[in-house]
């Protein structure tokens, strides 16, 4: 389910390969082979991942990841999609770069 396919979406590997075992797929598994309720796991997990917040990093490792929406598509006063009306963008989902505590926010 892993394998040298890559998903449809761009997501990094290991975001990816993490979300695929964590549905109970096992990545080396061929996507037709792969049970319907282990691919409704996966679909739940791309729109509902919980992730548990349990502190920072010890070697100042809070930064903000490299891409996301470009600012170029989004209207900044509403902060919302200009290609897909009501689809509204905030914080770490906005191609911004810089150290965590509020930088991507203040852009």
């Amino acid at each position: 389910a892993g394998g040298s396919s890559t998903p449809t979406l761009t997501l990094p590997r290991r975001l990816w390969k993490s979300l695929v075992v964590s549905s109970g797929i096992d990545p080396d598994t061929r996507w037709g082979e792969v049970k319907t309720t282990d691919l409704r796991k996966l679909a739940k997990n791309l729109v509902a991942y919980r992730l548990d917040v349990k502190g920072k990093g010890v070697f100042k490792e809070e930064f903000v990841t490299a891409g996301g929406v470009g600012l170029k598509g989004v209207n900044m006063k509403r902060m919302e999609s200009k290609a897909v009306p009501g689809l509204f963008f905030a914080g770490e989902l906005l191609d911004v770069d810089g150290i965590t505590g509020g930088y991507n926010l203040q852009s």
